[in-house]
């Protein structure tokens, strides 16, 4: 998230100025949390490394300080959870907010991309069971999550068929932007990027490996959603138009 801020402000000075300014604002905000959720993150896998492993008894464990480092990498964990929710949340919002970008301008962005979040986050988490799956218990937890990424999918696939169907019949500038994404000079992106790479690939593959187990194909379909969720927002911001008042004319997102 920090990176991308970075990449869309263009210049490291313009991200910098978003921890100076005195006006709070829902990108200043969303700055501070992506900041403050990498503090929080890092220091509870910091305590929970201190902690160490949880076999030894109970009067060890209170004698080394361990229910102490335990205590505190939770609490941490709850503060890192709450502000990924907020990051997760209002880049959608922001983008949705503002009349001058009619493509973006609907409920439907939040949604869509709240719903992608998810799911890419799901996938990391299930690329990293895969790779401890000498832990107990960890292939049942690998099987059990395949229904709730299927479900996310299905989620962010409804929200991006309700979003092109409102576009579709919407103003003419909104039906350009959904014309460009979906049969325009951005059809590769879209149809490959975010369809089959996105969508189709982990939900086929979830259904599938839910009725079969197949561990080895998680991996994959873990890079497969991540890759899907990276070529959706870069197609989204590229078939955008931002409408410039000072020269009344339509401008590309990043121009």
């Amino acid at each position: 998230s920090a990176l991308f801020l970075v990449l869309d402000l263009g210049v490291p000075e313009r991200a910098l100025y978003l921890f100076l300014v005195s006006t709070p604002s829902l990108l200043s905000l969303g700055a501070w949390a992506i900041v403050a959720f990498c503090a929080s993150s890092v220091l509870a896998l910091a305590l929970g490394a201190l902690a160490g492993d949880d076999e030894d008894d109970l009067d060890r464990e209170y004698a080394s300080g361990r229910i102490v480092l335990r205590v505190c990498e939770f609490a941490c964990s709850v503060v890192a959870t709450g502000l990924a929710l907020f990051v997760i949340v209002y880049s959608g919002v922001f983008l949705s907010m503002y009349p001058s970008l009619p493509f973006l301008h609907t409920a439907w962005i939040p949604v869509l991309f709240v719903a992608s979040a998810l799911a890419c986050g799901l996938a990391a988490l299930m690329a990293t069971a895969f790779f401890r799956q000498t832990t107990p218990d960890m292939p049942a937890a690998l099987n059990a999550l395949l229904p709730v990424d299927a479900v996310l999918v299905a989620v962010e696939a409804a929200a991006l068929t309700a979003f092109l169907v409102t576009s579709y019949l919407s103003e003419p500038s909104v039906l350009s932007a959904a014309q460009l994404l979906t049969s325009g000079r951005l059809l590769p992106l879209f149809w490959i990027g975010v369809v089959a790479l996105g969508l189709v690939v982990p939900l086929s593959v979830d259904v599938v490996c839910w009725r079969s187990p197949a561990p080895v194909a998680v991996p994959p379909v873990a890079a497969c959603t991540l890759a899907g969720g990276l070529c959706l927002r870069v197609a989204l911001l590229m078939a955008t138009e931002r409408f410039n008042l000072a020269f009344m004319s339509a401008l590309g997102f990043w121009s």
